[in-house]
């Protein structure tokens, strides 16, 4: 039996992002040979734009708001954020 795993990318970074805000986005996970979780890539599961801007924008609020977002979409956050070099990611379960 594989197991699913989710991970939820908090993209803060202004020249990753194709709007001014920061986003959010979930994609499905797959386990690697060293039995590390790594993003599948698309489709996106779920994606929202928060009202945060990329450039100077508050990271924790961003945080706050996405984490809002997520649960609003019916998507549960499991721990806290991590930082990446592009933002934070955190991973998450469908509620």
């Amino acid at each position: 039996m594989t197991a699913t795993h989710f991970t939820a990318w908090l993209t803060t970074t202004a020249s990753a992002l194709d709007q001014d805000n920061i986003d959010i986005v979930v994609l499905e996970d797959e386990q690697n040979d060293d039995n590390d979780w790594t993003s599948k890539g698309g489709p996106a599961l779920f994606t929202a734009i928060t009202n945060v801007p990329a450039e100077d924008g508050d990271h924790g609020k961003a945080q706050d708001e996405a984490g809002d977002l997520l649960s609003d979409a019916g998507w549960t956050m499991v721990g806290g954020w991590d930082a990446i070099d592009s933002g934070y990611i955190v991973t998450v379960e469908r509620a």
